[in-house]
C-alpha cells in the first residue's frame, strides 16, 4: 500500500492527536476535580505539552520533506476533500458544545435536585470545576480530530 505525501501527513495528525490523548489527558482526568489554580504543575504540563508539540511536527514533517521531494500538486480534488473534512469536523464541534452545555445544565440540575431532596452529602459532592470543563473539552477535541483526519484519510483513499 503506496501513501502520497498528503496521507502520511495526515497520519502523522492522527498519531499526534491519539498520543497526545494518552500521554497528556490522564493528567487532567485526575485533576478535573480541583480548580485549576490548585492544579499541581499545570504550567509545566503546558510548557511539556508545547514542546512536545513543536519536536513531534518538526521532526514529522521534517522527515517527510526529505522522504519526499517532489511538491504534490494540488486540484479540484483536494478542495473538495478538505471542505466535506472540515464540514464533517465543524459539525461534530457543533455536536459536541451542543452535548457539552447538555452535560453542565444536567450537571447544575442534579446538584438543585440533591439540595431540595435535603442530601447535603450528594449536594457537595456534586461539582463542575473549571479543570473538569477544561478535560471535558480536550477529550471532545481529540475525539474530534481523530474523527475529522480518519475521514479525511478514507477520502484520500477511495476518492
Amino acid at each position: 500500500m503506496l501513501l502520497s505525501k498528503k496521507e502520511i501527513s495526515i497520519l502523522i495528525e492522527i498519531v499526534y492527536s491519539i498520543v497526545f490523548a494518552l500521554i497528556f489527558l490522564p493528567y487532567f482526568y485526575e485533576n478535573q476535580e480541583k480548580t485549576l489554580i490548585l492544579m499541581d504543575g499545570l504550567v509545566e504540563k503546558i510548557i511539556q505539552i508545547i514542546i512536545c508539540t513543536v519536536i513531534y511536527f518538526a521532526i514529522a514533517y521534517s522527515i517527510l520533506e526529505v522522504a519526499f521531494k517532489k511538491k504534490e500538486t494540488r486540484d479540484e480534488r483536494d478542495d473538495m476533500i478538505n471542505s466535506k473534512s472540515y464540514k464533517l469536523g465543524y459539525l461534530l464541534y457543533e455536536f459536541s458544545l451542543f452535548i457539552f452545555i447538555g452535560y453542565v445544565c444536567s450537571k447544575f440540575q442534579n446538584k438543585e435536585l440533591f439540595n431540595l431532596t435535603g442530601n447535603l452529602e450528594l449536594y457537595n459532592s456534586f461539582q463542575l470545576t473549571d479543570a473538569g470543563i477544561v478535560f471535558i473539552v480536550l477529550v471532545l477535541l481529540a475525539f474530534i480530530s481523530v474523527i475529522k483526519s480518519l475521514y479525511q484519510f478514507y477520502l484520500y483513499r477511495t476518492v
